[in-house]
């Protein structure tokens, strides 16, 4: 096939581009849609704001609470963020997968079968995601169009399988960062707040195989109040059959996304901002299935 004869970095390239214009697409779509939601909510929410006059609910002193919500938050964010910004960069002590062997030499230049896959980017990855909440939380679509939009990574790995058979992958990071969702609701309000980190696994030789999903953070409430760091090492593993002395490409996608609705909600989910705060890809393990 043409695309077996191009070169690894070539197929990368490719599938980068790709990826990219899906997410611009993506982003027109939603700004495009964005003036009609506009509409729907305020629509929407002049139509509750009627039935609160008609109950005789009190609405100037309702807005003047949701403000002095909005600012408890902005203080209160002040004071815990710092912390989890500046705190001292933590090292985790990671040991390769139960079982898996050390590398033997390598044939003809190739790695071995087990073998351990270096990422061919190794950096940090430096991502996070941050929400405000606005309103009274009553729209469906809460934030702009590119809030709904997660922020993501890709990383690859690169190998050539010894022989025809089943091999088990299993990608391997380590996560340095901290979540902040904050939401309140009360009878009047339909206030949230989540984050979460995904990420898909996927397969190429040839021809993409099907991904493979994983969460590794999911949380989500509309009463919460969580400040937490978040440091662990996880693995995320598939099983594919490849053919002997063909590429294979593997990617390793990272979403993280925040979303909060509402006066005084608030979610982020951080790996970027200061030293200690980052995804560090650790490596592939490549061995065949028994």
């Amino acid at each position: 096939m043409a695309r077996e004869s191009k070169p690894i970095e070539k197929l990368i390239e490719e599938r980068e581009q790709e990826r990219a214009n899906k997410y611009w697409e993506r982003i027109k779509r939603l700004k495009a849609q964005e003036e009609e939601q506009k509409k729907w909510r305020e629509a929407h929410r002049q139509r509750n704001l009627e039935y609160m006059r008609s109950a005789g609910i009190d609405l100037k002193k309702v807005e003047r609470d949701k403000q002095e919500d909005a600012r408890n938050l902005k203080s209160y964010l002040e004071q815990k963020r710092p912390p989890l910004i500046s705190r001292p960069k933590k090292t985790l002590h990671f040991q390769p997968p139960t079982g898996w062997q050390a590398p033997r030499p390598t044939v003809f230049g190739l790695p071995p079968d087990p073998s351990e896959v270096h990422p061919t980017n190794p950096s940090q990855i430096k991502i996070k995601q941050v929400d405000t909440g606005s309103g009274w939380g009553w729209s469906p679509w809460p934030g702009s169009a590119t809030a709904n939009v997660a922020a993501t990574a890709d990383v690859w790995f690169t190998f050539t399988p010894h022989q025809d058979a089943r091999y088990t992958f299993q990608a391997w990071f380590a996560f340095h960062g901290f979540l902040a969702v904050t939401a309140y609701d009360d009878w009047l309000t339909s206030c949230s707040a989540e984050v979460k980190l995904t990420v898909d696994l996927t397969a190429f030789q040839a021809d993409e195989y099907p991904k493979k999903s994983f969460t590794v953070i999911d949380v989500y409430s509309q009463n919460i109040n969580e400040i937490d760091n978040q440091d662990g090492v996880e693995d995320f593993s598939d099983t594919q059959d490849f053919r002997e002395g063909q590429s294979v490409f593997v990617t390793a996608h990272i979403e993280v996304s925040a979303m909060a609705s509402g006066d005084g909600s608030y979610a982020e989910l951080n790996f970027e901002d200061g030293e200690a705060n980052y995804i560090q890809p650790l490596g592939l393990w490549v061995y065949p299935s028994p």
